[in-house]
Formats: structure tokens, C-alpha cells, sequence
């Protein structure tokens, strides 16, 4: 059986670098041609690619931030998903959730210490789709959300978020 798995893989490893090596190939021609169509295609390419890159460091970011959270805020994944699909924790008398978002936000840099919200890095951090559709207007939302008046940083952190995905669920489902 370890044989047949190491067998698979070799071929998975195999295949890959055949592939890397005919793209390689493929660029190197491009870029000996020198066309403006080809120039543009590597300037777009490598500029989707730093996209690409910049996107899975702050995706990155959020899932270490969200595993160190729980170390200290342990949260079940119902309410994450709770969170997602309806806006609001199934138990919000529970601080511990609570706590465990301020935890995330300001990991993340989207709250600071103090409990001030940045809507550009909420736009950063949580850009994506909704209902298969961009949400092109993050920041947006996230500046109406973000003037908070709750004293405690917990409940502050929640209810910016609160408001955050439920006003983004209005918007794209």
C-alpha cells in the first residue's frame, strides 16, 4: 500500500514539474518576442499574480489570527458559520465569542487597541463574494459600522461586525 501512495505521488510530482517547466518555456518565448500584446500579458499577469500573492498573505493572516483567537476565546464553529449566514451569534449573552472577534480584529489590524475600526484594512481583510457576487463596497459599509459608542471592547468589536455582515447580507443576498 505505501508503495502504490508512493507510486502516486511520484507521478503528482512528476506531472507538476513538467508542467512549471513547458509555462517556463512558454514565458521565456513571450518575453523574447517583445510584442505589445505579450508585454501586456506578462505586466497583467505578473501584476494578477502579485494580487494573487498579497490576497493568500492576508488569508493567511486571518486564519493564523483566528487560530490563535480560539486558543484564548474558544468558539464553536457554529457560531462562525452562524455569524456568516445570519449576522449575529446564536448566544449573544456569551462574551466569550464576543471577545474572540475583538481578538480577530484587532490581530488583524482592523481594530486597533483602542477600539477603533479602519475601514480600508476591513475592506483588505474581508473582501470576497457574496451570493456569487463581488462586494465591491466593504469599505463602505464598513465606515457606516464603524462609529461605536459600547463601553465594552467585546461588545464593541461584536456589534461592528454584527452590523458589518448583516448590512452585507442585506446588500448581496
Amino acid at each position: 500500500m505505501s508503495r502504490i501512495i508512493f507510486l502516486v505521488a511520484l507521478g503528482v510530482l512528476t506531472f507538476l514539474l513538467s508542467q512549471s517547466s513547458s509555462v517556463s518555456i512558454a514565458n521565456g518565448d513571450m518575453k523574447t518576442k517583445n510584442t505589445d500584446m505579450e508585454i501586456y500579458y506578462n505586466t497583467t499577469s505578473s501584476a494578477g499574480s502579485l494580487a494573487s500573492t498579497v490576497m493568500k498573505k492576508i488569508e493567511e493572516e486571518l486564519e493564523q489570527a483566528m487560530i490563535n483567537c480560539n486558543e484564548t476565546y474558544r468558539i464553536e464553529m457554529s457560531y462562525i458559520e452562524a455569524l456568516n449566514e445570519s449576522g449575529s451569534f446564536p448566544d449573544e449573552t456569551d462574551k466569550t465569542p464576543k471577545c474572540y472577534v475583538r481578538c480577530v480584529l484587532e490581530s488583524t489590524g482592523v481594530a486597533s487597541e483602542d477600539g477603533k475600526y479602519d475601514p480600508a484594512k476591513t475592506a483588505e481583510v474581508f473582501a470576497g463574494e457574496r451570493g456569487g457576487r463581488p462586494m465591491d463596497d466593504i469599505q463602505e459599509i464598513a465606515a457606516g459600522c464603524a462609529d461605536r459608542q459600547e463601553t465594552c471592547k467585546c461588545e464593541r468589536a461584536y456589534n461592528y461586525m454584527k452590523c458589518l455582515m448583516e448590512t452585507e447580507i442585506r446588500r448581496y443576498q
